[in-house]
């Protein structure tokens, strides 16, 4: 019997309760010393396991985090390719909403006043696709952006200004009377919901002179806030690049030493053993042995060519620095771990010397599944979405009709290239004719519109038969080995191509 056990039945006839507390206590300690990453031994020692809130994890990092990713995407090389292919991946040429209703012309309708919004100055430089790609751009990066809806001279939500969050006033935080709080400058009410935006009137970083930099709450409403949220409770986000952003750092200043050695291997040092009674050596310029007998430093210099012929007595030997390996593999392999954080390894350094088909394709099948996680999760719901609402919300006032409020959306993704083309049209294709996947999905999923594709083929078609064409492309007439299509008709019993047959 153990120590721990003799005092609680001692103690059980006069405090069976506490007994009993001291009893779970002791059986829970030994339950999470099962688990060693849980236990305090020397393997766990150093290891930092707060428990903490994911607002409180992350309010004092986030701003260096911020800071630390704008450096790496600006000066190291691997960190602006993989950011950048990630968002050209996400982003692409925009993920362009595809309007769907009962009443065709309502959809084309609302199609039309989105396009015509959409593809102007919506804040003044970019069209709206170009707002998606600088805020894919901000997400990955600062790890958050939001996304200020004002009017225009026709009326609300016409107008959009990305700003980064730096604007938001981090020291922001108090309770609110009846409920309310105020996290890192994001305002709720008693329901959790968010109400308010604490803003800077200009960027804290930026060279504005009259600005107070005093912050004020502006309405949510009026406010999409998008950034990646990976724990309930979490207000803002972090930057994408916190979890490899020492290792990036790391390999720059390996690769700035691999470079400094390479430039050392390329020299040649020598040293000069002088005989006895030799104070100069021929090696010195002109003028510099006086100088030389003052200091008792000898100052030489070769120069590339030079055949030195040593004097009685004096002796050379030359310095040549060891060439030391591992550099490249060790940088290779530190690559491929944090392309698994962003772009594919051969994008992001443009390394395919040890690829193969399989390679890239296993790399591109689980880029993709991260793709669809970050579309339809991030972008989509916080950026793409609530900004076709607000146009159509504007349109059902300019028009008075409530319908456009009740269009179905559709989003046309960016093209996603394929690593073999032929094997994967052929997948595709069998999806389609198995039932798996419809058409307009396919379509919507290269970023085409698939009513308008399939208006376009018919058009073509029809002046096809009307000419008398019989295109190799056309599958009406004939199949892909070049025979005729008899089951639209096209090989008629009785016809010359039947009897041909």
């Amino acid at each position: 019997m153990g120590l721990g056990e003799f005092i609680d039945r001692a103690i059980a006839p006069f405090a069976p309760r506490m007994a009993a507390r001291r009893i779970i206590a002791r059986q829970g300690l030994a339950l999470m010393r099962q688990f060693d990453a849980a236990a305090n031994s020397r393997r766990t020692r150093g290891w930092k396991r707060p428990h903490t809130d994911a607002d409180a994890e992350t309010w004092q990092a986030r701003a260096r985090l911020r800071a630390a990713g704008r450096e790496l995407a600006r000066n190291n090389k691997y960190a602006e390719a993989g950011v950048r292919h990630l968002v050209a991946d996400m982003i692409g040429d925009g993920i362009a909403p595809q309007f769907v209703h009962a009443e065709k012309a309502v959809a084309q309708k609302a199609q039309d006043s989105w396009d015509r919004w959409a593809e102007g100055k919506v804040d003044g430089h970019d069209d709206f696709y170009g707002v998606q790609k600088t805020a894919g751009w901000g997400v990955v990066v600062d790890g958050e952006i939001l996304t200020v809806w004002k009017p225009d001279s026709n009326g609300p939500d016409g107008r959009v200004e990305g700003i980064e969050g730096d604007h938001l006033d981090e020291s922001k935080v108090e309770e609110r009377a009846g409920g309310g709080r105020i996290v890192q400058g994001v305002e709720f009410d008693r329901y959790n919901d968010r109400i308010a935006y604490w803003l800077f009137d200009r960027h804290p970083g930026g060279l504005a002179l009259l600005s107070t930099y005093q912050s004020s709450a502006v309405p949510a409403k009026h406010i999409d806030h998008v950034f990646e949220r990976t724990r309930f409770g979490q207000t803002r986000g972090v930057s994408w690049l916190a979890a490899v952003a020492l290792d990036l750092k790391d390999i720059g200043e390996i690769e700035d030493a691999v470079r400094t050695q390479q430039k050392v291997q390329a020299c040649l040092g020598l040293i000069l053993t002088p005989g006895e009674d030799q104070d100069a050596s021929p090696l010195a310029a002109e003028g510099e042995v006086e100088k030389n007998l003052k200091t008792g430093r000898l100052d030489e210099t070769i120069s590339p060519g030079m055949i030195y012929r040593a004097r009685k007595g004096e002796s050379v030997t030359s310095l040549t620095p060891n060439a030391t390996g591992g550099a490249v593999e060790f940088i290779r392999q530190q690559l491929a771990s944090i392309s698994a954080r962003l772009a594919p390894y051969h994008r992001m350094t443009g390394d395919v010397s040890q690829a193969n088909y399989s390679s890239l394709r296993a790399a591109m099948l689980g880029s993709w599944a991260l793709l669809d996680d970050w579309q339809q999760n991030v972008f989509i719901p916080h950026l793409v979405r609530p900004a076709v609402m607000r146009r159509m919300r504007r349109l059902a006032i300019e028009t008075g009709d409530n319908r456009y409020l009740d269009v179905g959306i559709n989003y046309a993704l960016p093209v996603r290239r394929f690593v073999d083309p032929i094997k994967d049209l052929m997948a595709e294709v069998i999806e389609i004719r198995a039932g798996i996947k419809t058409l307009p999905r396919t379509l919507a999923e290269r970023g085409i519109n698939s009513d308008r594709h399939l208006a376009e083929i018919a058009a073509i078609n029809a002046q096809l038969d009307e000419l008398g064409l019989a295109l190799d492309t056309d599958p009406r007439r004939l199949t892909d080995a070049g025979v005729l299509q008899a089951a639209v008709g096209y090989l008629k019993p009785g016809s010359d191509a039947a009897k041909q047959d």
